[in-house]
């Protein structure tokens, strides 16, 4: 009987000595899960600012050292006055002035360049429109094709045509034809509000 009594208390001191590690594992685990949560949330904020606002910040700074015209947004002026954006659509609705391509034609939609080809069919109506030479309208067309071989590298880049810096031109060039001192005149370069 005693044999059977010690056992049972060798028992009991074992159950105790297993729930003291039990209860010495749970609270090192919630210890080491309450440590790494603390190390996890400091580099999420750490990581917020470095690259949620630093890096944007250091980008933009670099960006209006090195690049300063295209970091503002490519905006082109007439007078003095920023009229609208080269690397965005304007709309003309004068027929003194070549126009951007049908919005079917555009995937963006916002595309600012006709190809060569659109822009020598329209030069027919501009020339009507303004009796500036059809012949005239199509050289000028020709000073201004460019390619696009920053995006689509150097062999397979298309030609095309910046609507809105052609008809800045032809503005300089033929300020009578297009009377740009009247403020009524349908024929004004005006900046897009839409």
């Amino acid at each position: 009987m005693k044999e059977w009594r010690n056992d049972k208390i060798n028992m009991k001191i074992d159950n105790n000595t297993q729930n003291k590690n039990n209860n010495n594992n749970n609270s090192s685990f919630v210890s080491l899960i309450s440590s790494n949560l603390k190390t996890a949330t400091r580099i999420v904020l750490i990581m917020v600012v470095l690259l949620g606002i630093a890096y944007p910040i250091f980008l933009v700074m670099i960006g209006q050292i090195t690049l300063p015209f295209q970091s503002n947004g490519s905006v082109l002026e007439q007078d003095g006055k920023k009229i609208g954006s080269k690397i965005i659509s304007q709309t003309f609705v004068s027929s003194k002035f070549f126009h951007q391509r049908a919005s079917s034609e555009s995937a963006s939609t916002v595309d600012p360049h006709i190809t060569p080809e659109n822009a020598y069919l329209q030069a027919k109506n501009v020339s009507k429109a303004t009796g500036i030479p059809e012949n005239t309208l199509k050289t000028l067309l020709d000073l201004n094709v460019e390619r696009n071989k920053v995006t689509n590298g150097l062999f397979f880049a298309p030609y095309y045509v910046n609507v809105l810096e052609v008809n800045l031109e032809l503005v300089r060039q033929y300020p009578q034809v297009y009377d740009i001192s009247s403020s009524n005149s349908s024929s004004t370069i005006e900046p897009n509000d839409h």
